[in-house]
């Protein structure tokens, strides 16, 4: 669904008018609206590129679901699952991970790296975004994912067309996270 379609507005690329009413329409029909980002109106600039990662905050602060899926459809940092964080990735070692291997979302939305600890390593996180995504990249979608955790609602993030991303959708993750199940849970620590 377009969020231009559905006329969504931003105003300095913040939006200011979203009409949620045809997502929740589709879902009421038993539909699973697939959501995307795309160039929207925007009162200020004329027309500005709205990112998928915010619509689907906005949503979830809007609609209260039990839990939101992020499909992606490659790997998103050089590893060898399909988790955007995994036990093979540098990057995990960096990001996110607390004791029991969810992201550690505090309680003003931020996130941070908690657990491992590394001594005697001076490096930092460093992103890159790619110049066609105007949106942010992983450092959007993360920082969006951990304001949706706030609220309560767990945040998977998956890579779209496996089972992986079926058992996510089908909502089988809610209770327990199985250990063949390769994705990445953002969850809420109180």
């Amino acid at each position: 669904m377009s969020p231009f379609a559905c006329g969504w507005l931003t105003c300095e690329k913040n939006i200011a008018s979203a009409d949620v009413s045809m997502v929740a329409k589709a879902i009421d029909s038993g539909f699973v609206p697939v959501l995307h980002g795309d160039a929207v109106l925007d009162t200020s600039q004329g027309c500005t590129i709205l990112s998928g990662d915010v619509i689907i905050r906005h949503l979830a602060e809007q609609l209260k679901p039990e839990f939101v899926v992020f499909l992606h459809a490659q790997r998103i940092v050089h590893c060898d699952t399909d988790s955007i964080f995994s036990e093979s990735s540098t990057l995990l070692k960096w990001m996110l991970q607390d004791v029991d291997g969810f992201p550690k979302v505090h309680e003003d939305g931020k996130w941070s790296v908690v657990k491992p600890t590394f001594e005697n390593l001076n490096k930092q996180v460093e992103f890159t975004v790619a110049a066609h995504d105007t949106t942010g990249g992983m450092v959007t979608k993360i920082s969006e994912a951990a304001m949706i955790a706030k609220l309560g609602i767990d945040v998977y993030i998956v890579k779209v067309a496996t089972s992986h991303s079926l058992r996510a959708l089908s909502g089988e993750l809610k209770d327990n996270i199985p250990e063949d199940w390769l994705g990445t849970v953002i969850r809420f620590q109180r």
